[in-house]
């Protein structure tokens, strides 16, 4: 078969994110660097040979329960077709529940994410490489958690007067502070911008990585164990720290995508000033799920359908096709279980502070009928419908791959009326 450019592009994209997909969870970075050194060697010499069945031997129970032996043998095969022979690896930097390594392939650089338990790879994930500039914010906002330490940074205005604070609560996936994701290969800066904005307009802000990502990496355990209320802790204690901290006057939440069912949950839990919910979904999870996969594949929708009643019930799965295996593995599963309980519009409801609700009309993953489900599911709550805007707050038009080149452009600033509109909130709304 022969790949054109883009082809091959495409191709990367969809392998890496398989096999960050294969075993993204993160485990304590206890065992010596040698140890796992030495099973990246191994790696190095299954991969170069084309031994695909010492690989699978290499991988942890959940991670061989989340792609079969035959599958792992295509990607595999697959990927060096693509990338040539591993060259050489090098121990970039511990971090927190995992070792991140330079690989370099005879067609590419890329680097890995690794962790050994049990003489097992538990952790085990290609990303894009991207060299340490050094320019990072350093986390200066950390949240203790009985899995791990949440990593956050606490952006403040000049001055010593007290200032609101918003917290910037992340979107689904595996996405860091900064609207970024290097599994998904998302790179917007989004809400850094965000943060920086506010700042500019004498507002504090605190964003921060979820777990299981970046610099909170550790704070998974294993995916088996992660429940979707572990996230809205997260969400709560952040709000106690900056409820306690005496530089802040007033105490609010932004919730972006899917962090605005979180932030509408942890409102509840912790009462704040007011609440933003931006580019938020209406309806249920598996509603959503169910939406996606229609335009995809009749028959993938009817057999995630039968597996998303029997979840909706409380009840797992264990044979789940192999072309949904990804979406639902079984080690997943307890924590979609822990999420489908939650209907924002039922959760909406249930606050009692000032909403503002966000939308963008140019949003290819979230339609402005999902911010006017919200509304009328809260009517005293303030909907700002921004022209041209999509779904990593950029402005953008409609034409679905000129949308989709946003994703991955960190140059291009937030749209304007989003700024003003929260600013204009967060200023309006009285503690």
């Amino acid at each position: 078969m022969v790949y054109s450019k883009k082809d091959n592009s495409n191709f990367m994209k969809k392998t890496l994110f398989i096999i960050s997909m294969l075993v993204y969870t993160s485990v304590c970075f206890g065992q010596a660097h040698t140890d796992v050194d030495a099973a990246v060697g191994r790696f190095q010499g299954y991969y170069n040979q084309l031994k695909v069945d010492s690989i699978f031997e290499m991988l942890s129970d959940r991670g061989k329960s989340l792609m079969s032996l035959d599958q792992t043998k295509t990607t595999f095969k697959q990927l060096f077709s693509q990338l040539g022979e591993m060259k050489f690896y090098e121990f970039t930097k511990e971090m927190e529940g995992a070792a991140l390594y330079k690989t370099q392939f005879a067609k590419a650089t890329l680097s890995l994410v690794v962790s050994v338990k049990d003489n097992k790879l538990e952790t085990f994930r290609f990303m894009p490489y991207k060299a340490d500039s050094g320019a990072r914010e350093k986390s200066n906002f950390i949240l203790k958690t009985k899995d791990g330490d949440i990593h956050g940074t606490l952006t403040l205005p000049d001055g010593t007067k007290k200032v609101p604070v918003v917290l910037i609560i992340a979107g689904s996936g595996p996405t860091d502070r900064d609207g970024n994701s290097e599994a998904g290969g998302l790179k917007t800066d989004a809400y850094k911008m965000l943060a920086d904005s506010l700042r500019k307009a004498g507002i504090a802000a605190v964003r921060y990585d979820k777990r299981g990502v970046g610099e909170s990496a550790g704070a998974i355990t294993n995916e088996e164990s992660m429940r979707f209320d572990d996230i809205v802790n997260d969400a709560v204690g952040f709000i106690r720290m900056l409820k306690k901290d005496t530089r802040f006057s007033k105490v609010f939440i932004a919730g972006h995508s899917e962090g605005s069912l979180v932030g509408m949950i942890a409102a509840q839990r912790e009462k704040v000033t007011g609440f933003i919910s931006i580019a938020g979904v209406a309806q249920r999870a598996d509603k959503i799920i169910e939406k996606q996969l229609h335009g995809q594949s009749a028959d993938l929708e009817d057999k995630a359908t039968v597996i998303m009643d029997s979840l909706n019930k409380g009840h797992l799965v264990k044979n789940v096709d192999h072309s949904l295996t990804a979406l639902f593995r079984p080690s997943v599963q307890p924590y979609m279980i822990s999420w489908l309980k939650y209907e924002p519009t039922r959760e909406i409801k249930k606050l009692a502070i000032p909403v503002l609700i966000v939308q963008g009309t140019t949003d290819i993953q979230v339609p402005v009928t999902e911010a006017e489900a919200l509304k009328k599911a809260y009517p005293k709550a303030t909907l700002k419908v921004i022209e041209g805007m999509n779904h990593p707050l950029k402005q953008a038009p409609e034409n679905r791959e000129q949308n989709m080149a946003t994703y991955n452009n960190p140059r291009l600033p937030l749209s304007p009326m989003l700024m003003s509109s929260i600013i204009g909130f967060v200023n309006d709304t009285k503690a």
